[in-house]
């Protein structure tokens, strides 16, 4: 969970590329955008929080990601026994669960296991305050995902970081897109 530090409003949490899902991300775009491979998060960016089921089409775009010689693992704050039911239905792709993100070991380390440099692994995640941030902390690719709906646990917490998350993109002139 996000906690009350990690709430400061800096320049950090503005992301290098916007999307409305994981899906529309394609080969060519990771290689132009100089990433090798790219870590994604679970809740709201291949399956809705809490729910243990993949969005459609996430399964396809992961195989063809890699048929495409670009890695893909999971990076997610969520629980070992999901992280690891996630990346059974992707494939046994790598996964870090409990990753502790905003903190940039978490993607230093990532990107280790993945054999590549930090700077040439993309982050996408739909939470402004953990994988955006830490990407960007850590020298990552920061790929925001449009989040589909509320997140139900926690609610009262997530309600507070979307409200922020969105006045925080409108100021930046980011709210068409936020």
């Amino acid at each position: 969970m996000t906690h009350t530090k990690d709430l400061k409003l800096s320049d950090d949490l503005i992301p290098k590329y916007f999307y409305d899902s994981v899906t529309d991300i394609t080969p060519e775009d990771l290689r132009k955008m100089g990433a090798k491979a790219v870590a994604i998060d679970v809740d709201n960016t291949v399956s809705y929080d809490g729910a243990f089921y993949l969005f459609h089409g996430v399964r396809a775009w992961v195989k063809r990601l890699k048929s495409e010689g670009i890695d893909v693992m999971i990076l997610t704050n969520t629980y070992k026994l999901r992280a690891k039911l996630f990346s059974h239905l992707l494939g046994d792709i790598p996964y870090i669960a409990g990753a502790g993100k905003p903190k940039k070991e978490a993607f230093i380390k990532a990107a280790g296991k993945l054999g590549i440099n930090v700077s040439e692994m993309a982050m996408a995640g739909d939470q402004l305050f953990t994988d955006i941030r830490g990407a960007n902390n850590a020298g990552a690719i920061a790929i925001r995902i449009k989040y589909r709906k509320p997140e139900i646990f926690l609610y009262a917490h997530y309600k507070h970081l979307r409200a922020k998350e969105k006045d925080f993109l409108n100021e930046k002139g980011y709210g068409d897109i936020a």
